[in-house]
């Protein structure tokens, strides 16, 4: 990121070239700070306005900006003498204003949002004026990694001994104090008009005090350096589109030694985690970090098998869409009491796993390899199902299939959700008459007004 002040012998300013879009010129600037640049396009008019605004408030010489032209603008011998002389402008006020660096001329070369002062600076006007609004109004807070490394370095390093200008940051600060949401956002791809990659910008997340909700969305976890106090605080946190691999990546991002769990890394009031959308290939030991979980989420990740769940002993749904599930063995004794149970698009071909989790009231099963209607006599006998979802499996498209699956769940099976569609009258009337059928077929007596077997 950029930063002014330490490096005002290392700024250039070139327009490097000139482009017509709707038929107007717009003259292309580079901007460089030490290694950052970054580049931002301007009209002849925007220059002339800057320009009349520089001279009245900033004693800016009027002669340096080349004057305007109506005739024959147009032409490219005159188009390039302009840009050379607009470059020789640029070039000649900053080294008139560097060391007052005015909004007027930080806004047209875009400063405020690429170096870490004046971006501080605007950010914190900003919230001076809005931080009681933001704060009432109860929603999520949107940074980007660039403002959190900006302040974290400005922290650090606090640069006022370095510029004329002076700026109180007390407003960000407070208000990061007092924020309990925050979306975090980061990119690996260059940042707007600059050679800027959020993501190798090193930020931490210690000025957040009171944090209940954090959301990181494609942020690098190498980078953050501090997670502060969040540990203790952050109620739900939800992880999106990252290149985490472990869930220790996450969990323990900001541990140098992360083969050792202590009581120190313990997420000691998370009850939410969602790691949907990342590239998680197991679910490793370092998720009994969060024993207060009751919800995880891992929808779209690279799981092939479900383990280490039964360090959560509070965890009551559990989401893991679209991954590489095809075995799910022992299933009863690795997630505990689950009520809510999400495996779709995976590649799981048997019911049998399912068969002991007696507490389960909910089960998506939608889109994987189940074939045989006989398999869901193992998910019958479960006395809490009130949901089941099959489509998108082979056995859905057998004929009488809904009669036949409601069938194995005898007089329950006028509660249960099948496919998000509770039974009509005349399939449990279908499933009272097979009921019966089958229980003359093993030698009993069936009632038939009752639908069930009299022993």
């Amino acid at each position: 990121m950029a930063c002014f002040w330490l490096n005002a012998k290392e700024t250039t300013i070139n327009i490097f070239t000139t482009e017509e879009i709707n038929n107007v010129t717009y003259y292309n600037i580079k901007v460089s700070v030490g290694d950052c640049n970054w580049k931002v396009a301007h009209r002849y008019n925007e220059f002339y306005e800057l320009h009349n605004q520089l001279v009245i408030d900033h004693g800016v010489s009027k002669d340096i900006l080349p004057s305007k032209k109506v005739i024959r603008n147009k032409c490219p011998i005159f188009i390039e003498s302009r840009r050379k002389g607009l470059e020789e402008y640029l070039q000649k006020t900053l080294v008139f204003l560097k060391r007052t660096m005015p909004k007027s001329f930080v806004e047209f070369l875009e400063f405020n949002l690429y170096d870490i002062f004046f971006l501080l600076q605007d950010l914190s006007a900003k919230l001076f004026l809005e931080s009681d609004q933001i704060l009432s109004s109860k929603s999520t807070y949107f940074f980007t990694v660039l403002e959190l490394h900006a302040l974290s370095e400005f922290l650090k390093k606090p640069l006022l001994d370095q510029t004329e200008t002076r700026f109180d940051i007390s407003p960000v600060v407070d208000l990061c104090s007092q924020l309990s949401s925050i979306t975090v956002s980061g990119d690996s791809k260059p940042y707007l008009g600059s050679n800027i990659i959020l993501n190798k910008l090193q930020f931490d997340l210690s000025p957040f005090k009171c944090l209940k909700v954090l959301y990181l969305k494609q942020v690098a976890f190498e980078s953050l350096n501090s997670l502060g106090s969040i540990r203790c605080t952050v109620q739900k946190l939800h992880v999106n589109h990252t290149n985490a691999t472990t869930i220790s990546q996450v969990l323990q991002c900001d541990v140098i030694h992360k083969d050792n769990i202590e009581g120190s890394q313990k997420w000691v009031s998370l009850e939410i985690l969602d790691l949907n959308s990342n590239n998680i290939t197991e679910i490793d030991s370092t998720i009994k970090l969060a024993l207060k979980v009751t919800q995880l989420s891992l929808n779209d990740n690279k799981i092939s098998t479900i383990t280490n769940l039964s360090h959560l002993p509070n965890l009551s749904q559990l989401n893991l869409a679209n991954n590489l599930i095809s075995i799910c063995t022992d299933l009863h004794t690795r997630v505990g009491n689950l009520k809510t149970l999400n495996l779709s698009q995976n590649n799981i071909n048997c019911c049998k796993a399912f068969s002991r989790l007696y507490s389960l009231e909910t089960l998506d099963l939608s889109c994987n390899k189940i074939n045989n209607v006989e398999d869901i006599q193992f998910l019958g006998d479960l006395p809490c199902l009130e949901n089941l979802v099959l489509t998108g499996n082979n056995v859905a498209t057998a004929v009488d299939y809904r009669v036949k699956v409601l069938e194995y769940f005898g007089d329950r099976a006028k509660n249960l959700c099948l496919d998000n569609e509770k039974p009509s009258q005349a399939e449990l009337d279908k499933v009272s008459v097979l009921r019966a059928l089958r229980i003359v077929k093993e030698g009993k007596t069936p009632d038939l007004k009752a639908g069930f077997a009299i022993y």
